[in-house]
């Protein structure tokens, strides 16, 4: 019986495939998928000649992690980074949300424009008009409100508090001192 042939990403040609994945997990799966036999035994010289010029002790506890770094980086490059957005909150590059924070044309545009640091900035600033004027978050006016609210928040004036808000720090307190 011959073996099956793959199209070997390492060396862009068809070559012999690996009979099963050489390293556990979903590297593994991706090795087994693109990567052929005579490409792993590249790798499996490559790690024998860092092992011995290195002085590396794959004893280690950190040896498997590393291992498993230097695999993926040997054949398919350093993983993908966070995706980078122009955040309209903080002015700059910063990482973006890995999806739409929710559907729709607003959501969109949050994810396209707004960082993951910018967005974090939301929760507080939601929970502030929510208490401020005692929204339900069921009541689609209530809704409505909270997503004016946020488009403002992130692409209008700024972060303006509601009106007539006092921090919690300058309201008055009830009851006397503690003693």
């Amino acid at each position: 019986m011959s073996t099956p042939l793959i199209h070997c990403t390492y060396f862009d040609r068809m070559l012999p495939a690996l009979s099963d994945a050489p390293v556990p997990g979903d590297l593994g799966e991706r090795i087994l998928t693109t990567i052929s036999a005579l490409g792993w035994n590249a790798w499996v010289r490559s790690e024998r000649i860092f092992i011995a010029q290195f002085d590396i002790d794959p004893t280690m506890a950190q040896y498997e992690r590393r291992r498993m770094a230097a695999i993926q980086m040997f054949f398919f490059g350093p993983p993908e980074g966070p995706r980078m957005v122009s955040c309209v909150k903080y002015k700059r590059i910063l990482p973006g949300l890995a999806k739409p924070p929710f559907p729709g044309e607003l959501g969109t545009k949050i994810y396209e424009t707004v960082s993951a640091r910018g967005w974090a900035l939301w929760p507080e600033q939601e929970r502030i008009l929510i208490n401020h004027y005692s929204m339900s978050l069921v009541d689609p006016q209530s809704q409505g409100v909270l997503l004016k609210a946020m488009d403002d928040f992130f692409f209008g004036e700024g972060a303006a508090t509601p009106e007539g808000w006092t921090p919690q720090a300058a309201a008055p307190s009830k009851g006397g001192p503690r003693k």
